[in-house]
């Protein structure tokens, strides 16, 4: 008697070896609008634990498709038709789906990382179920929410994209893009999504107990009636509505610091004399977590000072010596940090959207301890959307990951610096320099335009 695995694949079609090679060239044919090109249309095909590294398999029809184990790494599925497919435990990563038909498809256990599911539709999906004469009725009409259950999508671009009551428990969205996301009423249990970038995404109704959002970016988001119960939302961007405040009740928070001007001085005074004394005078000055929002600190020096978490949003730090402090997952929003000294920072994770550094120097700290290594700085998942970096060093930087959307680089330097999947998307580029830069997987850098 035959199995049910036996039972289930008799409903799916096989195509041989040369079939699907066929039929795979006659689309790419179709996509490049050659002549006897034809769309595929692979609905309710067996395609598990095949190969489609790199194919462009744009606007293909794949609806009730299986694709289980399937690699389609770097693939393009631009608009494809991938309605109710069985995609679980493929290798999606670095694939492009943006704009695809992902209604009721099952990722579970899915590998996405780095891919591309801008404007996509991941939500329900209506079935019709049909009799043995093939005919469906709205009384056999089922509902399939998406699956995106224990997912791995490291930097992941899910901009734009509609995922509505998604299962999406257990999932990994690390770094992901989420920015205008509509996340209404979705299932994210103990999800990871630390530093991702959730701005203007609808999370109402959504259930995040236990979720990571260290580092995440909240602000503009809609969270009206989400549950946040036991979720870790340390450091992350939130905006201060009072919606917001009753979402967050039950989640863990950091809890910041407001020193004075005098404390501040009085720390900027100790930190500089025990720098300078080579620790045998004055103090290490720590100000992680202090809320310095708006402060005047232009000139201040502050070099090794350990500001991690901090709220810095507007401050003045023009010409300020930060280098080698650590300002990881630091909110230094629209801060002034024009020609200051940040050679060696550690800035992972630290939030810089619309911040001034234009001349600033970010680059290696020569000659450090007994054995005079150069010490780069640390810029790791950093955000810099729309900020001025016109005219800024930061030579032998490591940048992987980091967003540098519509910033300004114009006459930038940026050699030997690390840009593995960095995001230059819209972003000034004239006379920046990238000699020996690390591109891998970049995005958005279309000719570096040297000076």
């Amino acid at each position: 008697m035959a199995n049910s695995d036996e039972r289930d694949s008799a409903q799916w079609t096989r195509l041989d070896r040369s079939q699907l090679r066929q039929v795979l060239v006659d689309h790419e044919n179709y996509v490049a609008r050659r002549m006897g090109g034809k769309r595929a249309l692979l609905a309710f095909h067996e395609l598990s634990e095949l190969d489609f590294t790199g194919r462009d398999l744009s606007d293909g029809e794949f609806s009730g498709a299986r694709l289980r184990r399937t690699v389609l790494e770097n693939a393009r599925l631009c608009r494809a038709i991938l309605f109710a497919a069985d995609l679980r435990f493929s290798n999606l990563n670095g694939a492009d789906l943006s704009r695809a038909d992902l209604r009721g498809a099952c990722f579970h256990g899915a590998q996405l990382n780095k891919a591309v599911l801008a404007q996509a539709d991941l939500r329900e999906a209506a079935l019709a179920r049909h009799d043995k004469h093939n005919r469906g009725s709205l009384e056999n009409m089922s509902v399939s929410p998406a699956d995106l259950s224990s997912v791995q999508a490291h930097g992941a671009d899910f901009s734009g994209a509609k995922l509505g009551a998604t299962v999406v428990q257990q999932a990994d969205f690390t770094d992901a893009v989420m920015r205008g996301i509509d996340l209404r009423g979705a299932e994210l249990r103990n999800a990871n999504l630390t530093g991702a970038v959730l701005q203007y995404a609808n999370l109402s109704g959504a259930k995040l107990c236990g979720a990571n959002l260290r580092a995440a970016v909240l602000t503009g988001a809609e969270l009206d009636g989400a549950d946040f119960a036991g979720a870790d939302v340390s450091d992350a961007v939130i905006d201060p509505d009072p919606v917001n405040a009753r979402a967050l009740k039950n989640a863990t928070k950091t809890i910041y610091s407001t020193p004075s001007p005098s404390e501040i001085a009085e720390a900027i005074r100790l930190n500089e004399m025990w720098v300078e004394s080579h620790g045998r005078e004055g103090r290490h000055a720590d100000l992680s977590n202090a809320d310095l929002t708006g402060r005047e600190l232009e000139g201040a020096k502050l070099a090794l000072a350990v500001l991690k978490g901090a709220r810095l949003r507007q401050a003045n730090l023009a010409r300020a010596t930060l280098a080698m402090c650590d300002l990881s997952a630091a909110d230094l929003r629209e801060t002034i940090l024009t020609r200051a000294d940040l050679r060696g920072v550690r800035m992972v994770r630290a939030h810089l959207e619309a911040a001034n550094l234009a001349g600033a120097d970010l680059g290696p700290l020569r000659g450090v301890g007994a054995g005079r290594i150069d010490l780069p700085a640390n810029l790791e998942r950093a955000k810099f959307a729309r900020a001025d970096l016109s005219g800024a060093d930061l030579r032998g930087a490591r940048l992987v990951g980091a967003d540098f959307a519509r910033a300004d680089l114009r006459r930038c330097d940026l050699r030997d610096t690390n840009l593995a999947e960095a995001d230059l998307t819209e972003a000034k580029l004239e006379g920046a320099r990238f000699d020996g830069a690390i591109l891998d997987g970049a995005r958005g850098l279309v000719v570096p335009v040297h000076s």
